[in-house]
């Protein structure tokens, strides 16, 4: 019997100093978990979860676009994640319960915020709203979420750039063109083989004096032509 009770304090023994190993070792985890969400990510926004359900949770992740990850993790845990680093800033949105929205694409930026939104609308929690992000290694706000909302696609940007920077070239192409057709025109307006004569250097046509005009000639009647010289 004394064996017996030796042997089960024992075991309680080793298994009250198991927990606070297995429990570290679930906090390292879900650190590392949120490290790995990280990288590659381009924006980290907090939203205020409070009284959401497993449901409306499930229903949002399944809302969002491909490059975004909602992620249910404790403000400590951001805070230890992000020290250090170029998000680091976000950890003064780390206040009472967060889910964490993490986007990799910058492309989808816009439409994940949308989502979130539309999540709202859908289920009327207009208390549950984004209490800050970073973007960029920028700060924003609740009230800066209308700049993140709106901001344009990667794409889209570099195609009203390409578009910008042609206008100018086309106008001057359209003015060369121009040039090159008003110049063929002018040449096919002179006869075949023919120039205009050029007068000798230092050498003006006489002008007829004021009120005299040239004689016509009869009908029927030629100017006649210089003899030809010896």
């Amino acid at each position: 019997m004394p064996s017996l009770i030796y042997s089960l304090r024992s075991s309680g023994a080793a298994a009250s100093s198991a927990v606070p190993s297995l429990r570290a070792a679930m906090r390292r985890m879900r650190r590392e978990s949120v490290e790995r969400e990280l990288e590659g990510c381009q924006m980290v926004a907090g939203l205020w979860c409070h009284s959401l359900t497993v449901r409306q949770i499930q229903c949002l992740r399944g809302a969002l676009p491909k490059s975004a990850k909602l992620v249910i993790a404790k403000n400590t845990m951001l805070g230890k994640s992000t020290e250090g680093t170029s998000w680091e800033s976000i950890r003064s949105c780390a206040r009472g319960m967060n889910a964490w929205l993490f986007v990799r694409s910058d492309d989808e930026v816009a439409s994940a915020l949308k989502a979130c939104r539309d999540f709202q609308r859908q289920w009327k929690l207009d208390l549950n709203d984004f209490t800050g992000a970073v973007f960029q290694g920028r700060l924003y706000g609740p009230q800066d979420f209308g700049v993140l909302e709106t901001t344009p696609a990667k794409a889209d940007s570099n195609a009203y750039l390409l578009g910008s920077l042609h206008l100018p070239a086309a106008s001057l192409i359209g003015l060369l063109q121009a040039s090159l057709e008003g110049a063929c025109s002018a040449d096919a307006a002179a006869p075949p083989g023919v120039t205009a004569a050029a007068a000798p250097p230092g050498v003006t046509a006489a002008a007829a004096p004021p009120g005299v005009t040239a004689a016509a000639a009869p009908p029927g009647v030629t100017a006649a032509a210089a003899p030809a010289s010896n």
